[in-house]
Formats: structure tokens, C-alpha cells, sequence
């Protein structure tokens, strides 16, 4: 009876475990809590003078930045242009989590971090970092 309640425990665990992690498939990431923001195609307006500009390129293969740190202040606007081959989302590891779908060409969304910490930006198709958020 015990070394089933241990199995039953450790499966239980193992499934936590493998939805809990960010993959390079979105259906799984689309079950987490988080905002679900969407990129429009880029206007003319100016981002806010305090904004912190990111740009992305996102091809087939590769993600531009790929893993740079980018230093932003809590609550800082942050725009990040898009410039994509294809449509995807980019996921933002922040509290709460972040999925933002992006259209192909170019496009532009603007979110703020209100806890301090790292974040991490990923694209969830290609399953690469585009940037580590450090947020102070």
C-alpha cells in the first residue's frame, strides 16, 4: 500500500513538473495563468519618452537579441518591435506570465514589469530567448 502511494505521488509530481515547464509548444502554455496581449502592426506614434525600446527579429531559425540582458526600471514601459518572418508568441516569464501574439512583418506591443527580478522573453515556436528582463 505504501509503495503505491509513493508511485501515484511521484507520477503525480512528474506530470506537475512537465506542464509546468515552458515549451516550445503552445498549448500547454496557453493553460498557464498569465495576460494574453497582442502585437499590433507598427504605427507611426513615438513610444513614451521613458519607454525602453527592444527590438526583435524573429526568422525561421533565430531570434535577434538572442539572450541579451536589457536593464529596465518596475513599471517602465517597454515596447518591443517585432519584425517577423511569420506569426508566433513570445512568452514573458514575469508574475503574472505574459503571451503575446505577434503577427508576420512588423508590429508592437508595450507591456510593463512591476516586480523586480529577471525575466525571461522567449519566442515559444523556435523556443529561444530573446532577452533576460532585469527589472530593478
Amino acid at each position: 500500500m505504501e509503495t503505491r502511494r509513493l508511485f501515484v505521488a511521484a507520477l503525480v509530481g512528474a506530470v506537475a513538473i512537465a506542464v509546468a515547464g515552458c515549451g516550445g509548444s503552445g498549448g500547454a502554455a496557453k493553460a498557464e495563468a498569465g495576460d494574453e496581449l497582442t502585437a499590433t502592426p507598427s504605427a507611426t506614434a513615438s513610444p513614451a519618452a521613458d519607454a525602453k525600446v527592444i527590438a526583435v527579429t524573429i526568422t525561421a531559425d533565430s531570434v535577434a537579441p538572442s539572450g541579451a540582458k536589457v536593464e529596465v526600471k518596475r513599471n517602465q514601459p517597454i515596447v518591443l518591435e517585432i519584425n517577423a518572418v511569420a506569426a508566433g508568441e513570445i512568452h514573458v516569464h514575469s508574475t503574472p506570465e505574459k503571451h503575446i501574439e505577434f503577427p508576420a512583418g512588423q508590429s508592437t506591443v508595450t507591456l510593463k514589469i512591476d516586480q523586480p527580478g529577471v525575466v525571461d522573453v522567449e519566442d515559444h515556436l523556435l523556443d529561444k530567448l530573446i532577452v533576460q528582463l532585469e527589472v530593478t
